[in-house]
């Protein structure tokens, strides 16, 4: 009986958090004073509510911090043990590309429905396109190893879960008799919204919170799917290990994509297909960077893989069939150009696509698209957009340089205390696939371990990898002012783009080995129930311009940007020593 007091109790606490999350704005145009003051009281409730949550769960046997660092690091990759400045001797690059659908075979006959993982309570019953796995292998030829770099469609794939994926490919190798030589294996998320839920942060988790109270903890993401994913993600980097050959490596850019003309950013051009939801300010990618491989074999065909930090969110939440968005668009048009097609996300933690541009040039191929397959009108917009995406890339490829077989690769492992949230719950008790540890200094006695890297493609190009939805202006500058953030304060650290030596090109592969949610600046960090009690669209200016708080429900916790910044920055200059 008093197990049974504790769970209802319990429920209750979820039904309050959920209600203080969603409920209607009831503080606005209030001074900062009373703003602190109530955000502090009910963050403070609503964080003890989910304490209580875990103390009524049984959390997972999670390693100390310094027990996870003696057991040598499993399935972590730390690059190449050395670094080149110039190409090896008679040196040419080598790439393989391989490809799988992860879908479930009973979702594409339409035995089972799934969650998606960017939309709480969306779920997808049928199949428009595909959700895929897609790998690269690359080699310089300096006998220093091969590099994989791996795309997921999905929200994000946790780092226990991407360590799972290295270890299934490594043994599937072994059993073909390949010994082989990868250095690093780098697993990026498309963050596509409405395909199956890779990561467990959404309706799943808290049907799963209920469950625990009496069944125990589970993974908060379809275990069937967990399953196909790991083993198909694996096939395909085995694939494209095993399908190497020799070529060129080019790179080249697209013209600009940002415009803000109400806000006073402006670029000279005519794409005006990017913004940012949270900060009206410069430091974010603005055009899709580019590398090409030409194979030697003029039989084979060639590839494209290309990077740039937007949300996939196009389609529409209501939709039920599933959709990988613009990239899945962007990847048709290229292979329908006779070239295989990686899509990269990067720094986009509030970066979005601006879904009500006209775009006329694809106008009339969408329309005799959907014309042919009247199913699709729902998803109009995400393919127009994707054809317009392959459009720019395909028509810049004129300007494409290319590039010296030289490939350094240095990853590191590292630590982010966790804070109480949503996030936070799920990491403790084992509902998504984080690595957790205990850790005696942070403040929840908990905190993940994670992974960011610095990698050279050739003299001139910087890929920086990060472990969630990082804020670009961390790394490019021009981060929030003291006066404008929500504490006032001052954000300390150097832009890392700013420590690459002067004209590299510095580039950013995001949700890279984990999915540890958004990277702000820590003085910019607010509880996020700041959005309910304060009106986001009226309220008065505190501070400066008021900034929307959303991204923080989703987040490790307020020092994850600091704690990130400072690993990047330290990669950079170590390699630049």
């Amino acid at each position: 009986m008093k197990k049974s007091i504790s769970s209802f109790i319990a429920m209750i606490l979820v039904f309050t958090m959920l209600f203080s999350v969603n409920a209607s704005a009831f503080i606005g145009k209030e001074h900062n004073g009373a703003i602190t003051a109530v955000t502090d009281i009910l963050g403070g409730i609503i964080d003890g509510a989910i304490t209580f949550l875990g103390m009524l769960t049984r959390n997972p046997d999670h390693p100390t911090v310094e027990e996870y660092f003696a057991s040598g690091s499993e399935n972590f990759y730390e690059g190449t043990k050395t670094f080149i400045d110039e190409a090896a001797d008679g040196a040419k690059w080598s790439l393989g590309f391989g490809k799988e659908s992860i879908v479930p075979d009973d979702l594409r006959d339409g035995t089972k429905e799934y969650y998606t993982g960017g939309y709480f309570t969306q779920k997808v019953n049928g199949v428009l396109d595909d959700q895929k796995a897609v790998a690269i292998a690359l080699n310089d030829g300096s006998g220093r190893g091969t590099t994989i770099f791996a795309s997921i469609d999905g929200i994000g794939v946790n780092n226990g879960d991407v360590r799972a994926i290295r270890a299934a490919a490594e043994q599937k190798l072994k059993a073909k008799g390949i010994d082989s030589d990868i250095n690093a294996i780098n697993i990026n998320a498309t963050h596509c919204h409405t395909v199956i839920d890779t990561q467990g942060i959404g309706l799943d988790l808290l049907l799963e919170i209920f469950k625990s109270f009496f069944l125990g903890a589970d993974r908060s993401m379809d275990n069937d799917f967990l399953e196909v994913m790991i083993d198909r993600a694996s096939d395909a980097i085995v694939e494209a290990y095993m399908n190497t050959e020799t070529g060129s490596l080019f790179y080249f850019e697209t013209v600009g994509m940002s415009k803000d003309e109400a806000n006073g950013i402006y670029l000279d051009d005519e794409y005006p297909y990017i913004i940012n939801k949270r900060y009206y300010t410069e430091g974010f990618q603005h055009c899709f960077a580019c590398f090409k491989f030409v194979p030697d074999n003029e039989k084979s065909a060639a590839t494209i893989f290309t990077n740039i930090g937007a949300h996939p969110t196009v389609v529409d939440e209501e939709t039920s069939l599933l959709s990988s968005d613009f990239p899945a668009y962007m990847e048709e048009k290229i292979n329908a150009a006779g070239m295989n097609f990686m899509f990269i996300q990067g720094a986009q933690a509030p970066v979005s696509v601006d879904k009500w541009q006209k775009m006329p040039e694809t106008a009339g191929e969408v329309e005799a698209k959907i014309a042919a397959n009247p199913t699709a009108a729902d998803y109009k917009t995400a393919i127009h957009i994707g054809y317009e995406y392959a459009r720019l890339i395909l028509e810049a490829q004129d300007k494409a340089k290319e590039i010296e077989p030289i490939l350094n690769v240095k990853m590191t492992e590292y630590v982010v205390q966790l804070e109480t949230g949503l996030f936070g719950y799920g990491a403790t008790e084992g509902f998504i696939g984080t690595t957790t540890v205990e850790d005696s200094s942070s403040e929840t006695g908990y905190s993940i371990i994670t992974e960011a890297g610095y990698i050279e493609i050739g003299k001139d190009i910087v890929l920086l990898t990060a472990p969630g939805e990082i804020v670009p202006q961390l790394v490019y500058g021009n981060v929030i002012s003291a006066e404008e953030s929500y504490h006032g304060t001052e954000w300390t650290y150097e832009a890392t783009a700013s420590l690459v030596p002067e004209g590299k090109t510095v580039l950013v592969m995001g949700l890279c080995n984990d999915a540890i949610g958004y990277i702000l600046p820590d003085n910019d960090f607010a509880h996020f129930i700041t959005d309910t009690i304060w009106d986001m669209d009226g309220a008065d200016k505190v501070f400066g311009p008021y900034h929307r708080h959303y991204e923080e429900l989703l987040s490790a916790g307020s020092k994850a940007g600091s704690t990130t910044v400072k690993v990047l920055n330290e990669l950079v200059k170590n390699a630049n020593s």
